[in-house]
C-alpha cells in the first residue's frame, strides 16, 4: 500500500470532534504541489491564445512521450505519424483516434502508479492506470467548479456516492469534510437522524449521484414532517451532481420544489476530460489545463496531459455529443447527447439502486477479467447480471468476484458472449 493509501486510512479514522484542525489545513498542504500547480494553472491559462498555447504544448509532449510504449509506437508508424511534431490543431487531426478494447487488449505494456477500474458510460469494464499525481489535478479542478456555487474547505456536504456503510447511517470523512450517505438504506424510518445531522453540522451542500440526490429529495418529500422539511430547505442550497448524467426532470423538481440550486460536471476515472456545465443548459466547458476535448463525428474524444505512465491519446470515451469550437479551432463546449444515465434497480421494498453505484462504486474484482457487463430487472427485487467475455467463465467465481453485500436483492449470473445492444448499435448498462 502506497504512503497517500496510509495517511488516507489513517486520516478517515479521525473523528468529527477533532476534524476541525484538519478543515483549517488548506488543500495545497493536504495534497501537494500538484495541486497548487494546477490550481495556478486554471487562473493562468484563460484566454482562448492562453488555452491553445497550453494544449498544443502538452498534447505535444505527451504524444512524443507515447512513442515509448510498445502499442502506440507500432500504431503511429502504420499511420505515418511517428515523427510527427504536434504544431496546431490540423497536426492533431492527423493521429488515429483508439478505444477501449485497444487499450484493454495492450494492458500489459503498461504499468504505473495506481491501478483502477472503470465502467465508463457503456458497461465495458476496464483496467487502467494513473500516474501518482491524478487525484491531486483532478481536485485542483473540481474545487474551482464548486467554488461557483460558494464552496470552501470549511464547509460540511453531505455526500451520496453509492458508499456501502453496512448498518451505518452515515460516516465522517474528514479529508474532504463530508458525512457519506449510505444509499443502501431505507431512510423512511431515520429522517430525524437526517435532518438532526444537517441541523446540528449546518449542511448547505448535498453533493453525489443525480438520481441517488433525486430519491434522497423524493423520499423526504414523501415522508418528512413539515418541521423536517423546513430544516432541510434552512439549510441546503446547493447540489453538486457528478459521475451521472442530470436529467432535465431531476433539475426541475430541486430548482422547483425545493428551490436548490445546482452544479453538474462531465468526468470520467480515465481523466481525460473534465468539464462542467456553467449553465445548467447541458453546455459543458471543458478545462484545457485538464486535458484535451474534442467532438469527432458526434463521439467525445479526450486525450490525458499529464498521465505518462499510461497515455490516453484521442481516446474515444464512448459518449455522444455536439460541440461548439472557438475560431482557433478549441473546443468551446459540447453537449451530451447518450452517455450515463440514472438506471436504477429495485430491491425487495421498492428502494432504488443506482446502477452507477451499484455496478462502479464498489470494487469488483470481476473487472480484471471481462468485457462487459449488463443488468437486468426480472422482477422487483431480482435481477440478472449478464456477463461477457471472449472466453467462457466461471459464473460461480464472478459472482464472488463482485461486491453484491448489503442489497436486498437476488441476482442470477448469466454468460453471454457479446453485449446486448439496441437497434441503434448503443451497448447499455440496464437492458
Amino acid at each position: 500500500m502506497n504512503s497517500l493509501l496510509l495517511i488516507k486510512k489513517f486520516a478517515e479514522r479521525i473523528p468529527y470532534s477533532f476534524s476541525k484542525i484538519l478543515v483549517q489545513i488548506p488543500f495545497s498542504w493536504r495534497l501537494g504541489s500538484q495541486y497548487k500547480k494546477s490550481r495556478l494553472e486554471i487562473n493562468q491559462y484563460k484566454t482562448e491564445e492562453a488555452k491553445l498555447d497550453y494544449a498544443l504544448f502538452h498534447f505535444n509532449n505527451i504524444f512524443q512521450y507515447a512513442k515509448t510504449f510498445p502499442f502506440y509506437n507500432s500504431l503511429y508508424s502504420k499511420n505515418g505519424v511517428i515523427d510527427l511534431k504536434i504544431t496546431s490543431i490540423d497536426d492533431i487531426l492527423k493521429i488515429p483516434i483508439i478505444s477501449k478494447e485497444d487499450i484493454r487488449s495492450h494492458f500489459d505494456y503498461f504499468k504505473g502508479s495506481m491501478r483502477v477500474n472503470t465502467g465508463g458510460t457503456t458497461g465495458s469494464p476496464m483496467s487502467l492506470y494513473l500516474d501518482k499525481n491524478a487525484f491531486a489535478r483532478e481536485w485542483a479542478h473540481m474545487h474551482t467548479i464548486w467554488e461557483t456555487k460558494g464552496y470552501n474547505q470549511k464547509l460540511v456536504k453531505l455526500t451520496l456516492r453509492g458508499k456501502n456503510l453496512g448498518n451505518k447511517l452515515f460516516a465522517y470523512n474528514p479529508i474532504h469534510n463530508e458525512f457519506v450517505f449510505n444509499t443502501y438504506i431505507d431512510i423512511k424510518d431515520r429522517i430525524s437522524e437526517i435532518t438532526d445531522l444537517i441541523e446540528t453540522k449546518k449542511i448547505g451542500y448535498i453533493h453525489g449521484y443525480p438520481s441517488a440526490i433525486y430519491d434522497f429529495f423524493k423520499v423526504l418529500e414523501d415522508v418528512a414532517s413539515d418541521e423536517q422539511i423546513a430544516i432541510v430547505r434552512k439549510w441546503v442550497k446547493v447540489c453538486l451532481m457528478g459521475s451521472e448524467f442530470p436529467h432535465k426532470y431531476i433539475k426541475d423538481y430541486l430548482n422547483t420544489l425545493w428551490e436548490l440550486e445546482f452544479v453538474s460536471w462531465y468526468g470520467h476515472t480515465e481523466m481525460c476530460i473534465l468539464a462542467h456545465d456553467e449553465n445548467n443548459d447541458n453546455k459543458y466547458v471543458p478545462f484545457h489545463t485538464y486535458g484535451y476535448a474534442e467532438v469527432v463525428d458526434g463521439c467525445l474524444i479526450g486525450t490525458s496531459f499529464h498521465n505518462f505512465d499510461m497515455p490516453l491519446i484521442r481516446y474515444d470515451t464512448g459518449d455522444k455529443a455536439s460541440g461548439v469550437y472557438f475560431d482557433n479551432g478549441l473546443l468551446k463546449d459540447f453537449s451530451i447527447t447518450e452517455g450515463r444515465s440514472g438506471d436504477f434497480v429495485l430491491d425487495r421494498v421498492g428502494k432504488k439502486i443506482p446502477l452507477t453505484a451499484l455496478i462502479f462504486g464498489r470494487h469488483h474484482r470481476v473487472f480484471d477479467y471481462i468485457q462487459h457487463i449488463q443488468v437486468k430487472q426480472v422482477e422487483q427485487g431480482k435481477a440478472e447480471i449478464y456477463i461477457s467475455s471472449n472466453s467462457k467463465i466461471d459464473l460461480d467465481k464472478a459472482k464472488l468476484d463482485m461486491d453484491l453485500t448489503n442489497v436486498d436483492m437476488d441476482f442470477e449470473f448469466k454468460y453471454i458472449k457479446e453485449p446486448i445492444k439496441s437497434l441503434s448499435g448503443k451497448l447499455k448498462l440496464k437492458i
